[in-house]
């Protein structure tokens, strides 16, 4: 149960498998030895487990395979899990749960890769496989991987009753360590659901098995999710302490890879609290750790942390060097989002160095690859509804040829009746005929049923399932479609809004709290706009609002108008009053004095520019655009650098609109 601390002060996620061990209860004496012994070491218990494979037959073999599949995981050896599924498909046709195991480490494999949805469904089909009689401490590894995969794709209350499920089973005979770790990952799925309490009595009862085992390895993990919490409630130095005990703990283990990632997670939360010296120090020493356990992730982590540090202590040259260096890894390793997520922080980190030219250049590549996830994303959906809907035309033509055989199989009795007794056979016919017509009914109402469903399907779609507001999908639906009625280029308001300071909420408040500001400005923007306006979730925390048919001065009193109704007065979750501000960049188009006709696109570029600049005058504001020279209009021209420069100059008119005073205890 490895974790790491996302970079940017996201939180803490998941890095690797997070069940191996506590999942992997092995019945045969020789492999569950090598399991106690040596699971910290996956290189030394690979080689220990050679003799056990050369000899061991059926059920032991399978068990031996799967612990092999478990530490080339943990290794990140994507080869060798490859090489164990296809020696489980060997053994497929004499066992039954040989087949059930290949699934499961495929499963495991794509559990690395995006789209996670394929790795879901492989688990599933592992469970479906599992034999009737398989032992307990078998299932136990099936539910908890798939636990594991239901809580990457944020199904989190299937994730925690697979994990119930999973401490039921370990709780009837299972070793104290992997109850412990259990528990641990238990705990951490109840903090992502919002459930500190429960999560923090589950670390507890997690610490005291450890304790009582002598395994600081489990005892490891539970300070790990220990500190998790900490982060979350905002306790500060009881934080520190828990992922100080990680790294001592780790090491007492023998587990290197345990202990470079917990060093990384001291660094970042270093680099969280601005101590730059500090986060770099603790860089350093995670960084030969994970080159040592040849770990690329953690070697990226370290990077990037180093970097970051550097930047913060005014060497910002030195440190976008080692964050380039962590992309080049990033982008072997964890694919398109883990590479955006890094242009991110560079980009904020150059930001607060000043080095806004830089800061720009990566936020507009985060942006990019973002546009190209969600395309990604977007055609995977599309692939698996019309996977769905191919299964199901094959299903329905099945059903017609066997109603088909059957129908024929009648009709060639009805002719045999038909030779002695005509009576009988004009029955039979008139019964055919019956069935025909119900049968034609039937498919009648299927097709009816299939075409809501794919209507139902295209309406959830193009929605936001957090906020219920329109999505990308939805809105370049509409962009399109406005397109094809009104001619090329885009006429109307944009106004592109972005609350402000997000992440620190979500780092003060918790998640769930952060959901609650979503909603509730969600709801504050539709109640501030008219019914015909269109309101998107643009993506994490910005916003973006289509408005037809409105003066520009109008546009004006509106922007101020959004900024004063989302940031006059705080969000209320629980007891807890989250102080929320935004800032909005908004135009007209077309723009005078030109009045070119631009693309719904560079509409958006140029307001996320206007957005851009109230973001980096101060925040809690909104900077429009009056009037635009037609090089920047139609894009030709560096957005920021030269909106700025035609505004200083008297080229260009902005419109600066201050936001809603707020009070220094109740600020973002």
């Amino acid at each position: 149960m490895n974790r790491r601390r996302t970079r940017g002060g996201r939180g803490w996620a998941l890095f690797g498998p997070a069940l191996l061990w506590a999942g992997l209860a092995l019945a045969s004496p020789r492999v569950d030895e090598l399991e106690r012994t040596l699971r910290a070491q996956p290189e030394a218990a690979l080689q220990a487990l050679q003799p056990v494979l050369a000899t061991a037959q059926g059920e032991e073999r399978i068990r031996a395979l799967l612990l092999q599949a478990a530490l080339y995981h943990r290794m990140g050896d994507a080869e060798g899990q490859a090489a164990t599924a296809a020696a489980l498909d060997t053994l497929a046709s004499a066992e039954p749960l040989a087949a059930a195991a290949a699934h499961l480490v495929r499963g495991e494999a794509w559990a690395r890769q995006t789209p996670r949805s394929r790795a879901d469904r492989a688990l599933a089909a592992a469970v479906a496989a599992l034999p009737p009689h398989t032992p307990d401490d078998l299932k136990l590894r099936f539910i908890a991987a798939q636990a594991e995969v239901r809580q990457t794709l944020g199904k989190l209350d299937e994730a925690a009753a697979l994990n119930q499920q999973a401490l039921r089973l370990a709780d009837r005979a299972g070793p104290l360590w992997r109850r412990s770790e259990l528990r641990a990952q238990m705990a951490y799925t109840l903090f992502l659901a919002g459930q500190t309490d429960s999560a923090q009595a589950l670390v507890a009862e997690a610490t005291a098995l450890a304790q009582q085992a002598r395994d600081p390895g489990a005892e490891s993990n539970a300070a790990t999710v220990e500190a998790i919490l900490h982060s979350a409630l905002g306790r500060r130095a009881e934080e520190l302490l828990a992922s100080e005990r990680a790294i001592t703990l780790a090491r007492q283990a023998g587990d290197r890879r345990l202990e470079a990632l917990s060093t990384a997670n001291l660094a970042d939360f270093h680099l969280q609290r601005g101590d730059h010296a500090a986060a770099l120090a603790q860089a350093q020493r995670a960084l030969p750790l994970a080159r040592e356990v040849r770990d690329p992730s953690g070697e990226a982590v370290a990077l990037i942390n180093a970097g970051l540090a550097h930047i913060g202590l005014g060497r910002p040259d030195v440190g976008t060097a080692l964050v380039r260096e962590a992309l080049l890894i990033e982008e072997r390793t964890s694919g398109l989002p883990g590479v955006a997520d890094v242009h991110r922080e560079l980009g904020q980190a150059l930001e607060k160095a000043g080095r806004l030219s830089e800061a720009w250049a990566a936020l507009v590549e985060y942006r990019r690859l973002r546009d190209l996830i969600f395309q990604q994303e977007h055609q995977q959906a599309v692939l698996e509804l019309q996977e769905g809907q191919a299964a199901e035309a094959r299903s329905r033509a099945l059903a017609a040829l066997e109603t088909s055989n059957r129908l024929k199989a009648e009709q060639l009795l009805g002719r045999e009746l038909q030779q002695g007794l005509w009576l009988l056979g004009l029955l039979a016919g008139a019964l055919l005929l019956v069935a025909v017509a119900l049968l034609l009914r039937r498919m009648r109402h299927t097709n009816a049923r299939l075409r809501d469903s794919n209507a139902e399907l295209q309406v959830a779609s193009e929605r936001d399932p957090l906020t219920g507001l329109a999505n990308r999908r939805h809105f370049q639906a509409v962009m399109q479609a406005a397109g094809r009625a009104e001619g090329s280029g885009f006429e109307g308001a944009l106004l592109l809004i972005d609350l402000d300071h997000f992440k620190r909420i979500n780092d003060q408040h918790g998640h769930a709290a952060g959901d609650t500001v979503l909603v509730t400005m969600a709801q504050r923007l539709r109640a501030a706009l008219r019914e015909e306006d269109l309101v998107v979730r643009w993506g994490g925390e910005e916003f973006l609002v289509v408005v037809r048919h409105m003066p520009p001065a109008q546009v004006e009193t509106l922007a101020e108008r959004l900024l004063a109704q989302m940031g006059g007065h705080p969000v209320l979750h629980g007891d807890e009053r989250v102080a929320v501000t935004a800032s909005i960049g908004f135009a007209s188009f077309p723009l005078p004095p030109g009045r070119e006709r631009v693309g719904w696109e560079q509409a958006v570029d140029v307001v996320d520019t206007a957005l851009y600049l109230a973001k980096a005058h101060g925040r809690n504001r909104a900077y429009g655009v009056r009037s635009l020279p037609a090089g920047l209009a139609a894009g030709t021209v560096p957005p920021v650098q030269g909106l700025e420069s035609a505004w200083r100059e008297g080229q260009a008119d902005l419109a600066h609109l201050a936001g809603p005073a707020v009070e220094a205890g109740e600020r973002p």
